[in-house]
Order: C-alpha cells, then structure tokens, then sequence
C-alpha cells in the first residue's frame, strides 16, 4: 500500500508541472477569447451606431450611397446631427485652433469624410 502511495505522489509530483502547463495555456485561451468576444462587442455597437447615422442621414439627404458612406465612415463618437454642426459651421466659429490635436483630427476626418462621401454618394 505504501509503494502505491508514493507512486501516486511521484506520479503527481510529475504530472504538476504538465497540469500547471495545461492551466497556463487554458487561461490563455480564455483571455484570448474575452479579447475576442469584446472587440465583436465593440463592433456590434459600431454598427449599430452607424446604421442609426446612415438611417438619420436618410431621412434629411435621401441619397442611399452617400448615406452609407456617411455611416460606414464617420468617426464612431460623430453623431449625425454633430455632422451636420460641423460641416456648416467655420472652423473659427467651432473653436478649432483651441482644440485639442485629437478634437481637430476628429473634426478633419468629419469634413474629409463629407467630401469622400459625397464623391460616391453622387458622382459614381
């Protein structure tokens, strides 16, 4: 019984380091896919709020292609009604020089977005 007992406990004594292996490339695995399960989050909720633009877009511009540009390429944080603040208003007005460097490259991909969607939401 005792030579049972301890082949048990140098079977274990071996095995730990491949169980704790096993354990490492588990939780590996599983952080890999909460990783991978929150960017398809993220992306369900980008969808999402581009729809709610391309949907708004439609019913003040009632053009389908450049509607879908609009809301497969604004910046995720531009609404559609923020679109609108944006290209009517000068960049003066919007107190674009005290902006941060962020806030103004959000404003000039809103505006060069404007003018690659209206290239194919009306010329192609």
């Amino acid at each position: 019984m005792k030579q049972i007992i301890s082949l048990l406990i140098i079977a274990l004594f071996f095995a730990a380091p491949a169980m704790a292996t096993q354990d490492d490339e588990l939780l590996e695995k599983i952080n890999k896919l909460e990783q991978q399960i929150q960017e398809l989050k993220e992306l369900k909720a980008q969808q999402k709020a581009g729809t709610v633009k391309q949907e708004q877009c439609l019913k003040a511009v009632g053009r389908e292609k450049f509607c879908t540009c609009l809301g497969e390429s604004l910046p995720r944080e531009v609404s559609f009604e923020q679109y609108i603040h944006t290209i009517v208003t000068p960049k003066d007005t919007l107190g674009y020089a005290g902006m941060t460097a962020e806030q103004q490259k959000v404003i000039d991909l809103t505006i060069e977005v404007r003018e690659k969607c209206i290239e194919k939401g009306f010329f192609k």
